[in-house]
């Protein structure tokens, strides 16, 4: 009680010092801004996929070519513990010829239909569609500040005023280019999003051609798919 006594009153005969003497004075502002965690996503190579050099005379006229899984290192690096979402959007949107009746490699052994959700391989020329691929992260490769992720989520109400989150199927972070599909990860079994600093993982791709007959194949055809994976902070 005596040091509390002791300041105030020093505090009092301060300002009576101050009322009775200052002519003067100056404004003393203290500012500054709290922000969120930055999160930096990061894919090695380049974040380049590349299938090489693909001889025109291995691609068959009447059936799609699907072509082997291609895996990059996918990381994500906040500056401070934070929940992030992520979701896919193509740059070539409206590009993707569809596989039909394909299976691909991803966990959920996708057979392709038309309801498939399929990046875009770009066209040569308006109606002549390259092919398409999928794009996914498998949850046994991820890590959150190098522990193993508990399981992945996804939710369709991100945007809501209350987002909810379940277990993705398969345990697989399919990424695609709908508006209402965001992916994360929990540390536990539990279907609330993680916080972390440092996530690693696997990023795989798997391309298909579309068939020959649909394209120019007395020229170059280059495939060139484009997309952005988007961060969100919860």
């Amino acid at each position: 009680m005596y040091t509390t006594g002791k300041i105030a009153t020093i505090a009092v005969l301060a300002m009576a010092i101050n009322t009775a003497m200052a002519a003067d004075s100056v404004d003393v502002k203290v500012i500054g801004t709290i922000v969120p965690a930055a999160c930096t996503p990061a894919v090695t190579g380049g974040a380049t996929f590349d299938y090489g050099t693909i001889p025109a005379s291995t691609i068959p006229a009447d059936d799609y070519t699907v072509l082997g899984v291609k895996t990059l290192d996918f990381s994500i690096t906040c500056d401070a513990s934070a929940k992030v979402a992520l979701r896919g959007v193509d740059g070539k949107s409206n590009t993707a010829a569809k596989p039909i009746g394909k299976s691909f490699n991803d966990p959920d052994n996708t057979l392709i239909d038309a309801r498939s959700w399929m990046f875009g391989l770009g066209a040569e020329e308006p109606g002549k569609l390259t092919g398409s691929y999928r794009m996914w992260i498998e949850t046994p490769t991820v890590k959150l500040d190098g522990k193993a992720a508990g399981q992945a989520l996804i939710s369709s109400n991100l945007t809501s005023a209350s987002p909810t989150w379940a277990a993705s199927p398969n345990q697989t972070v399919l990424i695609t280019s709908p508006n209402n599909r965001y992916y994360a990860w929990s540390t536990d079994a539990t279907t609330a999003p993680a916080s972390f600093t440092t996530m690693t993982g696997t990023l795989s791709v798997q391309a298909a051609i579309n068939k020959g007959s649909a394209l120019d194949l007395t020229k170059a055809v280059h495939l060139d798919g484009v997309a952005t994976v988007e961060l969100y902070y919860l």
